[in-house]
Protein backbone atom coordinates (compact mmCIF):
# COMPACT_ATOMS: atom_id res chain seq x y z
CA UNK A 1 0.00 0.00 0.00
CA UNK A 2 1.18 3.23 -1.35
CA UNK A 3 2.39 5.65 2.26
CA UNK A 4 1.74 9.55 2.19
CA UNK A 5 5.12 10.94 2.40
CA UNK A 6 5.60 15.22 3.44
CA UNK A 7 6.92 16.60 0.63
CA UNK A 8 8.63 20.21 0.23
CA UNK A 9 6.09 23.13 0.16
CA UNK A 10 2.98 21.03 1.74
CA UNK A 11 1.18 23.61 4.26
CA UNK A 12 -1.34 21.43 5.74
CA UNK A 13 -1.26 18.44 8.09
CA UNK A 14 -4.59 16.08 7.81
CA UNK A 15 -4.68 13.75 11.08
CA UNK A 16 -6.19 10.13 10.93
CA UNK A 17 -9.21 9.35 12.79
CA UNK A 18 -8.44 8.23 16.20
CA UNK A 19 -8.96 4.70 16.70
CA UNK A 20 -8.63 4.44 12.54
CA UNK A 21 -6.74 1.11 11.35
CA UNK A 22 -4.28 1.50 8.04
CA UNK A 23 -4.86 5.49 7.84
CA UNK A 24 -1.92 7.74 8.55
CA UNK A 25 -1.47 11.66 9.06
CA UNK A 26 -1.02 13.11 5.64
CA UNK A 27 0.55 16.42 4.84
CA UNK A 28 -0.86 18.01 1.69
CA UNK A 29 -0.28 21.70 -0.06
CA UNK A 30 -3.70 23.68 -0.18
CA UNK A 31 -4.08 26.78 -1.97
CA UNK A 32 -7.76 27.12 -0.88
CA UNK A 33 -8.97 25.13 -4.15
CA UNK A 34 -6.76 21.88 -4.44
CA UNK A 35 -5.48 19.45 -1.69
CA UNK A 36 -2.09 17.83 -2.96
CA UNK A 37 -0.83 14.79 -1.65
CA UNK A 38 2.25 12.74 -2.31
CA UNK A 39 2.64 8.49 -1.81
CA UNK A 40 5.41 6.99 -1.91
CA UNK A 41 5.22 3.06 -3.26
CA UNK A 42 7.32 0.13 -1.95
CA UNK A 43 9.75 -1.20 -4.20
CA UNK A 44 7.53 -4.62 -5.09
CA UNK A 45 4.30 -1.63 -5.68
CA UNK A 46 6.68 -0.27 -7.76
CA UNK A 47 8.02 -3.38 -9.51
CA UNK A 48 3.90 -4.14 -10.12
CA UNK A 49 2.94 -0.43 -11.47
CA UNK A 50 6.22 -1.05 -13.88
CA UNK A 51 4.71 -4.41 -14.94
CA UNK A 52 1.62 -3.92 -15.90
CA UNK A 53 1.34 0.48 -16.16
CA UNK A 54 -1.64 0.67 -13.79
CA UNK A 55 -2.29 2.58 -11.00
CA UNK A 56 -5.74 2.10 -8.37
CA UNK A 57 -7.61 4.77 -6.92
CA UNK A 58 -9.90 4.05 -3.93
CA UNK A 59 -12.09 6.91 -2.65
CA UNK A 60 -13.65 6.11 0.52
CA UNK A 61 -17.10 7.67 0.03
CA UNK A 62 -19.33 5.42 -0.91
CA UNK A 63 -21.10 5.38 -4.44
CA UNK A 64 -18.88 8.06 -5.89
CA UNK A 65 -15.86 9.59 -6.30
CA UNK A 66 -15.21 13.58 -6.40
CA UNK A 67 -12.80 14.86 -9.39
CA UNK A 68 -9.32 13.68 -8.89
CA UNK A 69 -5.90 14.27 -10.70
CA UNK A 70 -2.96 11.27 -10.19
CA UNK A 71 0.31 12.15 -11.80
CA UNK A 72 3.75 13.14 -11.49
CA UNK A 73 5.06 16.09 -9.47
CA UNK A 74 5.16 18.46 -12.65
CA UNK A 75 2.08 17.24 -14.36
CA UNK A 76 0.42 17.94 -10.89
CA UNK A 77 1.91 21.28 -10.86
CA UNK A 78 0.90 22.55 -14.32
CA UNK A 79 -3.06 21.33 -13.30
CA UNK A 80 -3.37 22.93 -10.01
CA UNK A 81 -1.56 26.37 -11.25
CA UNK A 82 -4.61 26.62 -13.00
CA UNK A 83 -6.48 26.80 -9.77
CA UNK A 84 -4.52 29.02 -7.33
CA UNK A 85 -0.96 29.49 -6.23
CA UNK A 86 1.54 26.02 -6.85
CA UNK A 87 4.12 25.20 -3.69
CA UNK A 88 7.67 25.91 -3.46
CA UNK A 89 10.14 23.29 -4.57
CA UNK A 90 13.15 22.20 -2.36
Amino acid sequence: MGIPVQFSGANMLLRAPEGAENVSDMHTFTNGMCSVSCWELSAEELAEVNRTGRIYLSVFSGRTQPPVFVGDEESVRSIVVDFGGVWRRA
